[in-house]
Order: structure tokens, then sequence, then C-alpha cells
């Protein structure tokens, strides 16, 4: 089951073929979120094979909402998936960081030279 996951806080949307057509299993899901203590809004969308979350972020974290997906059997290795996908995220943001700072140290140090010059 190939799926896609993107999340801002107290949104998330997940597509995956589970949600490709009005089944038992998509309207599982939705009733069993909908009823969540913190949950603002679901939205299904059988054309475009999503369902998209409106959460109170400080009441719900995404990794609740995506455990609630998989036990219902509309998502495959979700704890896997979205851990690489912090850590993915993580390690991006620590790279370009680093590539800020390494482009400050050599704009000072060219600074630097000039007014020795």
């Amino acid at each position: 089951m190939s799926q896609y996951i993107h999340q801002v806080p107290g949104r998330i949307r997940v597509r995956s073929s589970a949600f490709r057509c009005p089944s038992e299993r998509a309207g599982g899901a939705r009733d069993r979120l909908e009823a969540m203590d913190g949950v603002r809004e679901v939205r299904l969308n059988p054309r475009a094979g999503s369902i998209t979350i409106h959460c109170d972020p400080s009441r719900l974290r995404h990794s609740r909402l995506l455990g609630v997906l998989g036990e219902v059997g509309c998502l495959a290795g979700t704890s896997r998936g979205v851990g690489a996908a912090e850590r993915v995220g993580e390690l991006f943001g620590k790279a370009l960081v680093g590539a800020v700072m390494q482009k400050a140290v050599e704009q000072s140090a060219r600074t630097l030279v000039g007014a020795f010059i």
C-alpha cells in the first residue's frame, strides 16, 4: 500500500490507496478520528485517495492520529515511516543551519582580510 504523509502543526494529510473509494475501512477511520478529543475536522477525499485531519496540536500528537489510522488498517508501518520522516527533517535542518553558518564564517573571513588589505 503506497502512502504519502504531509503534516504541519494542527493538520495532517494522508494519501493512501485505503481512501481511494468509500469503504468501511475509510469510514471507520473517519468515525474513530472524529470521536477523539482534540480533533476538529476530518475530511475524506475518495477521488484523491486522502484523509485530512485538523486537530488541536496541544491536545493531540500526529503520531497518535497516525497510530489510529494504522490500527484500523489504513496505513502500513506508520510508526517507522513517521520516525524516518522526522529524522530526515531533523538532518536536513542541521545541514541547512551548518551551510548558513559556513557561509557566514566565510563572509566574515573575507571582510576581515579585506580590512587588513
